[in-house]
């Protein structure tokens, strides 16, 4: 029995109400800055307060988004004035009114459909049922993941791995193969793929494991696959260059943060 269900958006709490029906419900007017917005849910049962964000498996369980379609159809301005104060013509074009409104929402929303980054949930799930993978994570990064995958169909190249690494996380990586023999192979008897993510985007909703789930596929059985976050260190800094002046030249912060040192 659940006692009550409250979402945080935008650090604001509002409550549901319960409809008494099994399902809880609110009207919400959108957030007045235009941008990503995750909704954070908290529902109470008993003693057992459980909080549950979109990367939450059960978000959408909890949660649908009641569409409001928007009204273009305005059949009764195509009447002579006179005719426009009838009611029976306001009464059936309104009516019509709302099914072409239906349709020109069915006509958009098959257009947004037909690109991943623009689809809706449901068109992602088809997707993903169609392939028979299991969606991860939220919807933004399962849309990352299709992406990537789109990559299968290329050899598999340093190009490519970067072009899955870009995809999901929005930013660069660094690549390197080692034979089974290679003195410096961290994982000395097998060959090894070590994909290094540089900084991500940080406007990007993204999961590491997903760049090495994309991979996987691609990659021989003999070869073994290690993704990691790459960080400079001081000290790969302070061995490149010789004093502060010379660090001084990076333009800021940013570019120190960001440094690679020579592979």
């Amino acid at each position: 029995m659940i006692d009550y269900i409250k979402y945080t958006i935008d650090g604001k709490t509002y409550e549901l109400i319960n409809n008494n029906d099994g399902t809880w419900s609110r009207s919400l007017n959108a957030p007045n800055i235009a941008g990503r917005y995750d909704l954070i849910l908290e529902i109470r049962q008993g003693s057992v307060v459980t909080y549950i964000d979109s990367k939450d498996p059960r978000y959408s369980f909890y949660i649908r988004v009641i569409e409001i379609i928007e009204k273009k159809a305005d059949l009764i301005r195509y009447l002579p004035y006179f005719m426009r104060k009838s009611k029976v013509y306001n009464e059936i074009f309104e009516a019509e009114n709302y099914e072409l409104d239906l349709v020109n929402n069915s006509i958009n929303k098959a257009e947004l459909d037909v690109f991943i980054r623009t689809a809706s949930s449901e068109k992602i799930q088809s997707i993903e049922d169609y392939l028979k993978i299991k969606g991860v994570g939220s919807l933004e990064q399962r849309k990352n993941y299709l992406l990537a995958l789109l990559q299968k169909g290329k050899k598999l190249n340093v190009t490519v791995i970067k072009e899955i690494a870009n995809t999901i996380t929005g930013s660069d990586c660094i690549v390197n193969f080692f034979t089974s023999d290679e003195i410096d192979n961290p994982n000395p008897g097998f060959g090894l793929l070590r994909v290094q993510v540089l900084s991500p985007d940080n406007s990007k909703d993204y999961r590491y494991d997903d760049i090495a789930r994309a991979l996987k596929p691609l990659i021989p059985e003999h070869i073994r696959l290690t993704v990691v976050k790459f960080y400079a260190i001081w000290d790969d800094i302070r061995a490149n260059y010789a004093d502060w002046t010379a660090i001084a030249a990076m333009t800021d912060w940013q570019a120190v943060k960001s440094y690679i040192p020579p592979q």
